[in-house]
């Protein structure tokens, strides 16, 4: 759609824009009303509104045929049911840029396709987690706590870090159903196979063999990072310099933000080469 047309389409509804927004009682009025009917008192519960306010805010929003009523029942049209939610998303985008602008200013968005970067209020419930000079690890100590406690691990790396290799075994090795699913670029994955020492490799065989390490090359150098469990979110990304951001890392353990964890990391597995037992054979004895 050509911006002129949305300019077009703003002046047609502009005023129907500063009614929606400009009132935060008719908004909370909205959102109460977005999971289902509510009868005034229910109102004023949620909202902590005093009636006659409530009374007012509804007024208005039953003239616009947003909100209808049935005998002492409130509810949201069909319009109503359209538009709130857009507004409630539209809030929870604007939550996570605000409360973690460190971590989208000045960095790489591009690596995150545009059908997710209009979901982003799916992480709005996480937490940005930064090093600073009092702890320089702070960042991946987390991780590595966070990530130890879990299974079902996903994650997509395009940059090397040598503790990984480590921490992976220990997780691996403590829990023989455990599944760890990594997408790797070639850089990463051919220097994860030269830090393992030769004694060890046969482990890294048994896991691929037994289906407890399932590996994927990415052949596209994505600029982001992230790891997905069935607990928690943890994502990465790089400067505009062309520079992972190692000090900064958005954490979340709603399930909203795993959900959207997950879809990203799909994305991801589409667009790579699944690693089978023989050719991890033959890239070993390459590098070896």
């Amino acid at each position: 759609m050509y911006t002129d047309d949305i300019f077009l389409f703003h002046d047609e509804v502009k005023d129907d824009l500063k009614f929606y927004g400009i009132s935060s009682v008719r908004m909370k009025i909205m959102i109460s009303l977005n999971d289902g009917p509510k009868k005034t008192k229910q109102l004023r519960k949620l909202t902590g509104i005093q009636p006659s306010t409530i009374i007012h805010g509804i007024n208005e929003l039953v003239k616009q045929k947003i909100v209808l009523k049935e005998e002492d029942t409130y509810y949201l049209s069909e319009i109503g049911r359209i538009l709130v939610p857009k507004y409630i998303d539209m809030i929870k985008s604007m939550v996570i840029l605000k409360n973690s602008q460190n971590l989208w200013l000045k960095h790489e968005i591009d690596a995150i396709p545009h059908h997710l970067l209009m979901e982003i209020g799916d992480l709005s419930n996480s937490q940005l987690i930064e090093s600073d000079n009092t702890d320089i690890f702070k960042t991946h100590g987390n991780f590595v706590n966070m990530v130890s406690q879990s299974e079902n691990i996903r994650g997509v790396s395009t940059v090397f870090h040598p503790d990984f290799v480590g921490v992976f075994r220990k997780i691996i090795d403590k829990n023989s159903e455990i599944k760890v699913e990594l997408i790797l670029t070639d850089e990463v994955l051919k220097k994860t196979i030269m830090s393992i020492h030769k004694t060890n490799l046969k482990d890294l065989i048994r896991w691929v063999s037994k289906k407890n390490l399932i590996l994927w090359r990415l052949n596209e150098d994505a600029k982001v990072g992230f790891t997905v469990t069935d607990n928690f979110l943890s994502l990465g990304l790089y400067k505009k310099n062309g520079t992972y951001d190692s000090l900064r890392d958005l954490i979340s353990e709603h399930p909203d933000a795993i959900a959207w964890g997950n879809k990203l990391f799909d994305y991801y597995q589409k667009k790579a080469d699944k690693i089978e037992l023989k050719r991890l054979d033959k890239l070993i004895s390459i590098l070896i």
